[in-house]
Order: C-alpha cells, then sequence, then structure tokens
C-alpha cells in the first residue's frame, strides 16, 4: 500500500493476468491503494502443500477442470499456450492474486487485459474474444479456505493502451503529459512484445501497433539452457530459481552460490537486440512520434532498451504500468 485515495463505492481492482508475472492494482475499503505482483507459477493437481500451522492446504484451488495448486514452491506449468487467457488456469491465478491481496471474502468488480493482437481484430474490437475472457473470469473457482472473493462483474481492456493511460494521466485524471501526436507504448511481457501507436489520445494507429512472440520468459529459458551447459546439468530448476538467477546473477547449486552473472548478461543482451528490432519492425526510428514509452516487466529487466529510441522512456514502475492504466480507465467510466 502506498497512498491513500477515495474509495469507490464498490471495490475495484484491476489484474495484469500476464503470461510470467500477475500484477494487481486497486483500493481497500480505507481507500489505501493495493499493490501485489506475484509469478505465474501455477500447475493443475494437488500438490500436498499444506500450512505448517495445520490450517490446511496452501494455494489449492478447484475449477470445472480439475485441481490446480499456486506456488513458488512447485515445478510450473508453461503457460506460454495460445488458449491461456481463457483458461481455467488463468483464472485460478487471478482468484490467488486477489486473495493474496486481501480481497478474500469480499464483493469487487475487476478488470483485466488482453494483449493488442488478441484485442483487436482487423483494427476493430474482438467483440467475441473480448466476451469469452470475461465469462472465463465469472465462472467460479473453488478456495478450499471459502474465502472465495465475490466477482460482481468484470470489463476486460487493451494492455498496452490501458499503458498509455497511466502515461499520460496521474491519480486525478489530469493530464501529466503533451498527447498530441502519436505515442508508441511498448509492452514487454511474458511471451509477448506489444506496440501499440496512440495518436492524440482517441485513436490507435494499426499498421503501426502489433504483438511479438518474444519477452521476459524467452530470458528465462535462454538462462536455464545456459546454466545447464555451463555447470553440465539435466536438473530441471523451479521458476523461482531461475527469477532470481536472472534478476540477482546468482544461483544456488550443490547449496552454494554460483556467480552466474556473465551468462545472464549474454542473454539479455541478445533478447533486447531481438525485441528492439521487433519495435523497429513496426515503427521504425521512432522519429515522427512524440515518445516511445516502455512498460512491463521487461522495462525493468532491458534497463538500456530505452536508449535504442532518441525519443524512449521507460515508465516509472512499469511492471504496474498496465494495471495502473485498467484501474484507472476503470474508474474514469465509473465517474461518467
Amino acid at each position: 500500500m502506498t497512498k491513500k485515495t477515495s474509495a469507490p463505492a464498490l471495490l475495484l481492482a484491476a489484474v495484469d493476468d500476464g503470461y510470467a508475472q500477475t500484477k494487481l492494482y486497486g483500493i481497500d475499503e480505507s481507500g489505501n491503494i493495493v499493490k501485489h505482483r506475484m509469478r505465474s507459477s501455477v500447475r493443475p493437481g494437488r500438490f500436498g502443500l499444506g500450512s505448517i500451522a495445520g490450517t490446511g492446504s496452501v494455494g489449492l484451488y478447484d475449477t470445472e477442470a480439475g485441481p490446480f495448486t499456486v506456488s513458488d514452491d512447485v515445478e510450473a506449468e508453461n503457460t506460454q499456450f495460445d488458449g491461456f487467457h481463457l483458461s481455467p488456469m488463468n483464472r485460478v491465478l487471478v482468484t490467488h492474486a486477489l486473495i493474496e491481496s486481501g480481497y478474500g471474502g469480499k464483493e469487487l468488480d475487476i478488470v483485466a487485459g488482453l494483449p493488442v493482437a488478441d484485442f483487436f481484430l482487423h483494427g476493430f474490437k474482438n467483440e467475441e474474444l473480448v466476451a469469452a475472457k470475461r465469462a472465463n473470469l465469472l465462472k467460479p473457482v473453488t478456495v478450499e479456505s471459502g474465502d472465495n472473493p465475490r466477482i460482481r462483474d468484470v470489463s476486460i481492456g487493451c494492455q498496452a493502451v490501458a499503458a498509455w493511460v497511466d502515461y499520460a494521466l496521474d491519480d486525478e485524471f489530469n493530464e501529466r503529459v503533451e498527447i498530441d501526436g502519436a505515442v508508441a507504448i511498448v509492452d514487454i511481457g511474458g511471451r509477448t512484445t506489444d506496440v501499440a501507436t496512440v495518436i492524440n489520445g482517441t485513436s490507435v494507429d494499426h499498421a503501426r501497433s502489433g504483438t511479438a512472440n518474444i519477452g521476459v520468459l524467452d530470458v528465462y529459458t535462454a538462462v536455464e539452457k545456459a546454466i545447464s551447459a555451463e555447470f553440465k546439468l539435466r536438473d530441471r530448476f523451479p521458476l523461482k530459481a531461475i527469477d532470481s538467477a536472472v534478476r540477482n546473477k546468482t544461483i544456488r547449486l550443490w547449496g552454494k552460490e554460483k556467480d552466474v552473472a556473465a551468462l545472464v548478461d549474454e542473454v539479455i543482451k541478445e533478447q533486447e537486440g531481438k525485441i528492439a528490432r521487433e519495435v523497429e519492425r513496426r515503427i521504425g526510428s521512432g522519429a515522427a512520434m512524440s515518445a516511445v514509452v516502455f512498460v512491463g516487466g521487461g522495462s525493468a529487466l532491458f534497463s538500456s532498451i530505452a536508449d535504442q529510441f532518441p525519443n524512449g522512456v521507460i515508465l516509472e514502475d512499469p511492471e504496474f504500468a498496465n494495471a495502473r492504466g485498467l484501474y484507472k480507465y476503470a474508474r474514469y467510466q465509473q465517474k461518467d
């Protein structure tokens, strides 16, 4: 929680339900801002993770497709599949994020997002897919503790366009930057990198927008392969171990910390170059734009990518830009 704002009549939370991380931004009953980030570490089945206090299973959820366990301590299933955003797995991760953020047992509205290539179809809003994602999130998830969030309604926005809202408007919906002209929002996520070119805050230039299948999880995969090759391993590592290796440049092997900085830096440099080239394919050098704005978890990881564009900037706290923008837009709609 970071600061207090006015609370709406009904609780509202925005969830950026990504392939690598799930981020939540909302407010509680007292008007305090709630922020929560977790790895999208989930797999089907019951994995017997019990509370030391004997209060029952940890991170266990039941759906019409069977049980799922959410925990950093299980080997996560790969979330990089096309139907992820319409899956029980996705719904379980959203439910877990709501409970971990303090919304368990409470009634609220939520807003979630879709990547640019999914939200738009041939220049128009993909109403069928938006409706399917909304319907998926409204289906029940059973929590063993009975602490289910009571989701009253769900709205769906476009992730990268939501990040533009966060870039353009402050918490009171005042313009904090000049929004005339074109702004490219580059959202580097877990599975994908989204580019949304927004013109004058009123339209999306689809010719200079799109989605590339490259993101942070490609870094994780390449780092795991590099570590396995360097130390001649066949072991599989939990997601949290690779995440720690990427962030801290060390990994614990055979009870000792091993320096993997050179391996990680090489992978990040290679993947950053690939992403920069994908962005250039859509917007060129960005010379005709007011700004090229980088957001998403990858923007925190690829900290020098904005330097490849003369008008490139990384938004403050970029991992939460989508969730903040979705929240701001939903609150703005409530005011009307």
